[in-house]
């Protein structure tokens, strides 16, 4: 396999966008303890500044690095991708738990600091005077999905709309009939839970292994592009281990593998666009049709997108198609 391409235009056909980092302190979703988050900040360009900017949320054992090909897919683009609590260069929650419900909590607190949503206190106005009138996107990829639909279901007057990539469309453990990919999400949840009763240094050293990291890239790849493949080893072999420490990744495991999309679907009361892999391990495509229909009954649009030819990683393996189909849901 070559290496890794440095100039990922080669992958996406768009030249790489440098975005600058924000810190932010949060409180914790528990105790309200001062946090710092950093939020990774893409500026719009002018041109595109009568476009709503996007708020998106990485997966799990990701970081903004994950989100970097759809970013450089939408030049001028305001994009705000926030690094979760115990990811990349945010530190885990000092004292909650890292559960779906507390990490929509945290996005929240970004969004609201950073003046994109009104807070309780401020009202409407305040919001579109910080973003000229704009209400952003919410933007969530894979567990991203999930923490992304929780947020929206509790304020969707504040959104613009909802776009998920490979969403989370039912519990990982019974995805499919498949008795394949449920021996899969079985071993998954064997390694994860095996590695929380280890002792630290081994339980750690097995979580940040470069085998286990190479094995799971490989499962999930559809590509037969060698660069897009060499690409999307060498981010999860950089990234996929930059947790910052043992527990806090078995509470996010434990979080993506029992909540989705599916469970507040019916409160989605904004446009939503699904893009969905036909080949994803981790959601079918009659899981994801169902997840449509479900939303369907409150969202006054829901679009459902089914890119043939890729699983799991749309991100990295369908970047710039993904975004053509969000910049045509801004619309």
């Amino acid at each position: 396999m070559p290496p890794a391409p440095r100039d990922t235009s080669v992958i996406t056909g768009f030249p790489a966008r440098t975005p600058e980092r924000i810190l932010l302190e949060i409180p914790d979703p528990v105790s309200g303890r001062a946090t710092p988050l950093a939020v990774w900040h893409y500026p719009d360009d002018g041109a595109a500044a009568a476009r709503a900017p996007i708020v998106a949320v990485h997966g799990f054992r990701g970081d903004h690095h994950g989100l970097a090909l759809l970013a450089d897919c939408l030049p001028g683009q305001e994009i705000f991708l926030p690094e979760l609590p115990g990811f990349g260069d945010s530190p885990a929650f000092p004292d909650a738990e890292h559960t779906v419900a507390h990490y929509a909590a945290a996005v929240r607190s970004v969004v609201e600091a950073l003046g994109l949503i009104p807070t309780a206190s401020s009202g409407r106005r305040a919001a579109e005077a910080s973003t000229g009138g704009a209400r952003p996107i919410l933007l969530g990829h894979s567990f991203g999905s999930v923490i992304a639909s929780h947020l929206a279901v509790g304020t969707p007057d504040r959104w613009a709309g909802l776009a998920l990539l490979n969403p989370i469309c039912e519990p990982a453990l019974t995805a499919d009939d498949s008795t394949a990919k449920i021996l899969m999400s079985r071993i998954a949840e064997g390694y994860y839970e095996a590695s929380a009763a280890m002792p630290g240094r081994l339980g750690h050293a097995v979580l940040s292994s470069p085998l286990v990291v190479w094995i799971t890239g490989t499962v999930m790849a559809k590509t037969t592009d060698r660069n897009t493949l060499a690409y999307l080893h060498d981010q999860h072999q950089n990234y996929f281990s930059s947790f910052d420490h043992r527990t806090v990744l078995v509470e996010a495991y434990r979080a993506s593998t029992t909540g989705s999309v599916l469970d507040v679907a019916e409160g989605l009361r904004l446009p939503v666009l699904l893009v969905a892999g036909a080949d994803d391990e981790l959601g079918s495509v009659r899981g994801q049709r169902k997840l449509a229909r479900r939303i369907g009954r409150v969202s006054p649009d829901v679009q459902l997108e089914i890119l043939d030819g890729v699983g799991h990683l749309i991100h990295y393996e369908r970047a710039p198609q993904a975004a053509e189909l969000i910049r045509a849901f801004q619309v």
